[in-house]
């Protein structure tokens, strides 16, 4: 055994304890960054001296040879990584869902003053005076201004519904970019974390890395990783590769025949199976929920056309004239007050026989079309309160959904911080320990050094 065998066990120490405290000085600077793990030194005895069959003998058997770094660990989880990317692609899915149904809910319930039901009423109301007025041109110009009141703000209710569809549209467009940003990244990170581990070491901060961007993948659209035993990630969206090794497969925002957009794989045009995430959240309220909407809405006005012409076409205007129609359109997007009413509102009809200035039937007969059951057994006024109501469920339901999500997110997220996050205290604790051991070690090498000083000395004497 060398004489200064001793100074290197000391020397070795003083290596370990500072590796140590330079892994600890990685993880306090980044406590605030996203998706950092804690990473840890793991420190092992050396190997003892002599090896096992050597020819030396020593009183007492092997010694030992001071102390090295095994490996720097990073703390990881597969199980919460699983449970986070699930709990994330889930919660960002019902955010998406909740955002754009309140986004309808607006649409439809708007203000009081601009309220399709306000402004049925009143249209009723209009039909009400006129009964009673019936000689009056005003009441008839009252009844018109009404109609085109009524008229308008359905159109607009169709208009912004589809406008939101085409909102929903230019979001995915941009989201189609981001996965496929995210998945060339992730593939890269693949290529250099087997890289890496090819060559005996560990890639903490390159993990990192790939385990922040399939995160956000997870989210957008909704995934599931594999890991392999080369160290890369396979991640699938439905029963479809994304990411295989190094290699990602683009997805691409094609254009529907009603000219909606769709998700299709950039390699054959088959159509993206999602699962879950952000984008399958939007696509759900563009095709299911406004949809639906738009054919409530369509029901209502194409009643409210055929209920009240029918009535208006018997009757005779303040001109006399007779077989007019009050609407024109065949539903929502398109229903009107008729050409011949907004020209000139005498022909606006009350009367159900002609010359007969002062009756006011055929007005009463179209302001009771109000209690009439039109649609599906409801009024109209109901149909759009039973609208606005279903609406309004399906924006709590998925708010109420969308809370429980975001809690089950938070439990897993706190579960990943107590094992990944960095926690201050913990490491100014770890940080004196490795720090007193730094001086004693190096108390050792000074300690040695004197005896050696001494036996040179002595010995020269």
């Amino acid at each position: 055994m060398s004489t200064f065998f001793g100074i290197n066990i000391a020397l070795s120490s003083l290596l370990a304890q500072q590796r140590a405290l330079d892994v600890i000085g990685n993880n306090v600077a980044n406590v605030n960054t996203p998706g950092y793990h804690r990473q840890e030194a793991v420190l092992r005895a050396g190997e003892p001296y002599p090896p096992a069959g050597a020819t030396a003998s020593l009183m007492g058997g092997q010694y030992g040879s001071g102390v090295e770094v095994e490996m720097i660990r990073r703390t990881q989880s597969a199980y919460l990584d699983l449970q986070a990317r699930t709990a994330k692609q889930e919660a960002a899915q019902w955010q998406s869902t909740h955002d754009a149904l309140q986004e309808v809910e607006t649409i439809i319930t708007q203000t009081s003053d601009s309220n399709l039901g306000t402004l049925l009423d009143g249209f009723w109301n209009a039909w009400q005076d006129l009964s009673a007025n019936p000689e009056e041109l005003s009441a008839r110009v009252n009844v018109r201004q009404q109609g085109i009141a009524l008229t308008e703000a359905i159109r607009t209710m169709v208009a912004d519904l589809r406008q939101s569809q085409a909102g929903i549209d230019l979001q995915l467009k941009g989201k189609v970019d981001e996965v496929n940003r995210l998945a060339a990244e992730v593939a890269s990170l693949n290529q250099q974390i087997a890289a890496v581990q090819g060559e005996g070491k560990q890639p903490n901060d390159l993990l990192d890395q790939r385990d922040q961007a399939l995160s956000q993948l997870s989210e957008l659209i909704g995934i599931t990783a594999y890991a392999t035993d080369r160290g890369d990630v396979i991640v699938n969206v439905g029963a479809r590769p994304l990411i295989q090794g190094g290699e990602s497969y683009a997805i691409e925002a094609a254009t529907r025949a009603d000219g909606h957009i769709e998700l299709r794989w950039q390699e054959d045009g088959a159509q993206v199976n999602l699962q879950s995430g952000e984008m399958l959240g939007m696509i759900s309220v563009r095709d299911t929920a406004i949809p639906g909407y738009l054919a409530q809405l369509d029901a209502l006005a194409t009643n409210l056309i055929s209920a009240v012409n029918a009535v208006h076409q018997t009757g005779y205007g303040l001109d006399g004239s007779t077989g007019n129609d009050f609407f024109t359109g065949t539903g929502a997007a398109d229903i009107d007050v008729s050409a011949a009413v907004q020209a000139d509102a005498r022909v606006v009809v009350a009367a159900s026989t002609a010359d007969a200035p002062g009756d006011g039937s055929l007005a009463l007969q179209i302001a009771q079309v109000r209690d009439q059951a039109l649609v599906g057994g409801l009024t109209l006024n109901e149909a759009f309160r039973s609208l606005a109501t279903d609406v309004a469920t399906a924006t709590s339901n998925a708010e109420d959904t969308l809370a429980a999500k975001q809690l089950s997110l938070q439990q897993v997220t706190q579960n990943q911080q107590s094992l990944y996050g960095v926690s201050l205290d913990e490491e100014m604790t770890n940080m004196i320990a490795y720090q007193h051991a730094y001086a004693a070690a190096a108390r050792l090498m000074s300690t040695l050094d004197d005896m050696l000083q001494t036996l040179i000395e002595k010995t020269g004497a």
